[in-house]
C-alpha cells in the first residue's frame, strides 16, 4: 500500500516540476542598481522591437512606438502598462528612476489562459496588432 502511495505522489509531482522547468519565456528587466542611475531613454530605435528594446524607456517612447496600452495601472512611483496580444498579454513595468522620472524596468508576458508566454513572440504579436490598427 505505501508504495502505490508513494508512485500516486511520483506521479502527481511530475506534472509539477515540468510546468516549472518552461522554456526561455521569462521576462527581461533591469536591476535597482541600474535604475538609480538610469535617465529614461525619449525614444526608441526604428528596428524590430525586441523586449530589451523597451527597457529604460519613457512612457512617452512606448505610447509612440506601441500606442496606448489596453490597461494601465497607476501607482505614486510605478506604472504597469499592459497590451493584448492573440493570445497572451504583453506587461511593461515602470518605476521612478533617479531623475525621478518613470522609466521601463521590466517587460514579461503571459498567456491569456494563464502561465508564461514567450515575452519576444508576444511582443511581436502585438507590435503586428497595433500596426493593423494604424493602417
Amino acid at each position: 500500500m505505501k508504495s502505490a502511495l508513494k508512485l500516486a505522489v511520483l506521479f502527481c509531482a511530475i506534472p509539477l516540476l515540468a510546468a516549472c522547468a518552461g522554456g526561455d519565456t521569462s521576462g527581461v528587466g533591469i536591476n535597482g542598481k541600474q535604475l538609480s542611475s538610469l535617465e529614461p531613454t525619449s525614444r526608441i530605435g526604428k528596428g524590430p522591437l525586441t523586449p530589451k528594446s523597451l527597457l529604460g524607456v519613457a512612457p512617452s517612447a512606448l505610447a509612440i512606438r506601441l500606442g496606448a496600452p489596453d490597461f494601465k495601472r497607476a501607482e505614486p512611483d510605478a506604472e504597469v502598462w499592459q497590451y493584448s496580444g492573440g493570445d497572451c498579454a504583453l506587461f511593461v513595468y515602470f518605476y521612478k528612476a533617479g531623475t525621478g522620472e518613470l522609466a521601463s524596468t521590466y517587460v514579461d508576458a503571459r498567456k491569456t489562459l494563464g502561465g508564461p508566454a514567450d515575452t519576444a513572440a508576444c511582443l511581436s504579436d502585438v507590435a503586428r496588432r497595433k500596426s493593423a490598427a494604424v493602417s
